[in-house]
């Protein structure tokens, strides 16, 4: 029993003997009325009440008096072992991302489908072995125009008081055939 139990029990045991006592208006006691009881430790009778059927369901132990464990048990909020199987089943089959996952599976699992933050777990559970980690997913287009990669950038404020100009922003388009690079600047609304 670790300190602070030690101090709970201390405290309550006597409360609750002395609670039996008065209520048993047995002779030799301290306290006429339990409020009175109550009023001398500083305690309410909910309280009171609380921990003396704690105590007494505990057939009079002092680990009864102690706190239960609260909150969820272990492993009674994972995902099902059927539906973890068919997420990797999928994720391995397609290469698919969490969120394509969730989707996938939305028609299926309803309201017991996985979150995406979830579906990573799921993933990292149950991990790929070497020859699957090796093979690379490429995306490269044959024709220019059919993907280009874009990033917008706003200058820092430095510069800007350099400059003495207001927000700049500068967006950059890289073609992913040809891998050809533009770059716009933005300045109070025209190019």
């Amino acid at each position: 029993m670790q300190y602070k139990d030690i101090v709970v029990v201390k405290r309550w045991i006597p409360i609750l003997k002395e609670y039996e006592r008065t209520k048993a208006k047995i002779t030799p006691r301290h306290f006429n009325y339990v409020k009175d009881l109550c009023e001398a430790h500083h305690i309410n009778k909910k309280d009171l009440s609380r921990y003396y059927h704690k105590w007494i369901h505990g057939d009079k132990s002092d680990e009864a008096l102690l706190p239960a464990k609260r909150g969820p048990k272990p492993g009674s909020r994972r995902t099902a072992k059927a539906i973890e199987r068919n997420i990797i089943k999928a994720y391995r089959r397609f290469g698919s991302n969490r969120y394509e996952l969730v989707l996938l599976f939305k028609p299926y699992y309803l309201d017991k489908t996985p979150s995406p933050a979830t579906m990573d777990r799921i993933k990292s559970r149950y991990p790929l072995n070497e020859t699957a980690k090796k093979i690379v997913k490429r995306y490269e287009k044959q024709a220019p125009g059919e993907l280009a990669h874009i990033d917008l950038s706003k200058l820092p404020k430095d510069l800007k008081v350099t400059f003495k100009l207001r927000d700049v922003y500068v967006a950059a388009v890289c073609d992913d055939c040809t891998r050809k690079a533009t770059a716009r600047s933005k300045l109070s609304g025209k190019y």
